[in-house]
Formats: C-alpha cells, structure tokens, sequence
C-alpha cells in the first residue's frame, strides 16, 4: 500500500507513514468516541455553565499525558461573571507547527419538543442523541480520541497539538477571543463545527448594524407647523427596511452593498433583520440587522456603503434624523465575525480533505459546502492570523430548524472525525 499524498492539487505533496497512520487508525475505536461523547453530554454546560466539563476534560487530558492549563474566562459586559476552559497541549520534539482543535463546550438553547432525555446520551441504531451531540460535543469527543490513539501508539509528533474545548461560543466566541488575548497561539486551527464532514475552507462574516432613528416630539402633532417637523421613528425605519431589503434574500449585486459575489457562497452577502423595538412614548426606534459578509468585504467599506444609502434616504426625506453604530454593540463586539477563504492549495485543507479521503475512500467536499451561511471560532482565529477552516459531524438539514430538539449525531460522522483528525495532525505536526 503507498503512502498517502495530498489529492487535492498538484502542488507539494504530504507524505505521512503507513505505518504510524495504520497505527492511528487502528487506536480510533467507536466504542471509545461514542463513551467519551456521552459522558460530555450527560454533564450540562449551558452558556456560562462549562466549568464541570471543562474539570472532566482536563482530567482526561492528563490521563493522556498533555500539558493542561484551566483558564478563567470573563463575560464581556456583567462584571463579575465568569466561567472556565481548559486547554490541552501535547508536546511534539520540536521544529514542526502548532496544530489547534477548537470547539465549543457551550450547548443551544433547550429547544421545545424533545422525544429523549436530551442529558442521557442515549445511543442507538448508531446514533447519538442528546443536547451537544453534533454542537460540538460529538465532535470535540472525537478529535480527543484521535489525539489519544496518536500517544497509544507511540507516535512522536514535531509539533504540539492544542486541543482547545472552549467555553461560551454562543456569546460571540468568548472564550477562543480569550485565550488569544492571553496570548495562546498555533500555526493551524480545525475548527469544530457540524459540516457533515465537508471541509469549510469558504466561511461567511458577519457585521451588526444598529440605526436609531429619532423624531423631534411624541406623536400627538395636531398643528400643521409641528406636522411639518415629524416624521414618525417607526416609518423612518420602514424607509430603512426598504433602502436594505428583506431578509434572507441575496442582496443584488449593483445595489447598495458593494461586494464580488463569491462562487462559492452564490446566495451571499445576505441580510437578517434580527430587532426592532420601540417604547410606546418614546421618540426613538431601534433596528438592529446583521449582514453576511463575504471574502473581500471589509467593515470599513460596509460602514461606507450603509452611509451612503441613509444619506439617500436623507436626500429623499429631508425630517430623516438618524445615529447609526457599526459594529451594533460597539468596536469590541463579540459577534463581530470576518469572511474567510482558504485556498485548495494551502497545507490545512490539503491535510483535512486528504484526511477525509484515507477515512472515508471517498473525495471530500470542499469549500462552503456545509457550513453555507453559518460561521463559527473559525473566524475568529484566522482574523488573529490563526489559518482556519471549519470541519466536523453533524448536519443541521436534518432538521426542519436549528436550534432544534432531538439533536443527534451519527457514529459514522464520528469515526470520519476521528480518523480525518488523525491525519491532519500527523501531516501537519509529524
């Protein structure tokens, strides 16, 4: 049997050794991932909630001999309120790469309509269900039992291996923006995200827009002078709604937003009205709206680009009165994500969708495939210069919404992770 190389181009190709992958392999065992997977889903970890999986993973990580630091994380706006992650290194001889597994520990929301205990992990007819199956318990568990079948059989990588379970993803990746601002670094980053094992190398951004809008007095305006002076601030948001488009629609090209549509994310960028509110007395209305971003889109010009259509409805409406605020919750806001896009060629895709293929036998899928629309830590660790893509079981078309109840992971996605993690870090770290 040959040893593997990159099919993904032509370019340099990874060699890895039959011998330590058929070593690797044979240390990923089903049994193994769908128990480790279960104990973290019978521990609750709801956002800010991670601390009891953050001890039950840091003292699997020292069973397995890495390097094991519990790191404080502190939410971005209570003061007060923290929660922890602990953060796994396995240490190479030295002279290779730092490859990071990053995935969330946080699980959704409670979902009405469940059919099993969601904390039980139940496992049956080769799936696994319960609340973070696919959302990323499911995957986590698996890229730590390839870790684990990497020290089993005596593999001896160059570089480390941070395996990085973060707490409170759902808040805007807080807890991978913490560990980068104390300083934790890699040269790769797997993100684990349910892609149903299609390697996300193409991943959207998202920008918040929040525009307040203001009229000059409470709406009882009887005389013609005070009438001439009011525009109501809910029908100045309607002039908005109009000026941005519906939501979930690709916005056209030529329009307001300036971007070079993507062949890779053909419905994007896209808008989603997320809020608008406004007291029965008050003055003021709020919108708040976030756009998808696509690659080559930047927060300067999309700053630009919304001034420019609220001074067009100014032009039009001379009472138009408006504040606009780019990131919506401000310069530090967690939901602040860029686009990314790596190319076929760059040596973490080649490694995921080679890994994909000695797992499977079958070509990968890559590019957005998956993960369309959706973004992850991903994100947030390649805009830190942490090159990103996002890989992992689970596919949320099997479900009507997401959020849903009834999540669930199949065991074959479990072993495609384990095996395809493998991979990577001996291509990467060996």
């Amino acid at each position: 049997m040959p040893a593997w190389r990159s099919e993904v181009n032509d370019g340099d190709e990874d060699v890895i050794s039959n011998d330590n992958l058929k070593k690797a392999f044979a240390g990923i065992r089903d049994d193994a991932t769908v128990d480790l997977a279960r104990a973290m889903i019978r521990i609750p970890s709801p956002n800010f909630g991670e601390g009891a999986v953050a001890d039950f993973l840091a003292e699997r990580m020292r069973k397995i001999g890495m390097e094991v630091q519990m790191m404080a994380v502190e939410h971005p706006t209570e003061a007060g309120k923290s929660t922890r992650q602990a953060l796994g290194w396995l240490r190479g001889s030295g002279g290779g790469p730092t490859l990071m597994f990053n995935g969330h520990t946080d699980v959704n929301v409670m979902m009405p309509g469940w059919t099993v205990d969601p904390h039980e992990g139940r496992f049956e007819n080769g799936w696994l269900w319960g609340l973070g199956a696919q959302d990323d318990k499911g995957g986590l568990a698996a890229a730590l039992v390839a870790i684990e079948a990497i020290t089993k059989a005596g593999i001896r990588l160059k570089g480390d291996v941070l395996y990085a379970p973060v707490a409170t993803h759902k808040l805007g990746g807080t807890g991978t923006r913490t560990l980068l601002k104390k300083g934790v670094r890699a040269d790769y980053c797997i993100n684990i995200e349910h892609s149903a094992n299609t390697v996300g190398s193409v991943i959207v951004g998202s920008v918040r827009v929040k525009i307040r809008t203001t009229t000059p007095g409470l709406f009882f305006r009887f005389t013609e002078e005070a009438r001439g002076e009011y525009l109501n601030s809910i029908e100045q948001q309607m002039l908005c709604l109009e000026a941005f488009g519906p939501s979930l629609v690709a916005v056209p090209e030529g329009s307001w937003l300036r971007f070079k549509r993507h062949p890779e994310l053909k419905d994007f960028p896209m808008i989603r009205h997320d809020a608008i509110h406004k007291d029965h007395y008050g003055r003021w209305c709020d919108l708040i709206f976030q756009i998808r971003t696509v690659p080559g889109m930047t927060l300067v010009r999309v700053k630009e680009d919304v001034d420019r259509a609220l001074r067009g409805i100014k032009s039009r409406y001379p009472k138009f009165d408006c504040e606009v605020t780019i990131p919506a919750n401000g310069p530090d806001d967690p939901f602040y994500m860029e686009p990314t896009e790596l190319a076929n060629s760059h040596p973490l895709v080649k490694a995921v969708a080679d890994g994909y293929r000695a797992a499977t036998d079958s070509a990968p899928l890559v590019g957005s495939v998956e993960r369309i629309g959706n973004f992850g830590d991903g994100n947030v660790l390649d805009a830190a210069g942490i090159p990103s893509l996002q890989f992992g079981p689970g596919n949320i078309k099997n479900y009507p919404e997401w959020p849903a109840p009834d999540e669930r992971v199949h065991v074959d996605e479990l072993r495609t992770t384990a095996r395809t993690c493998a991979y990577a870090t001996l291509a990467l770290c060996g």
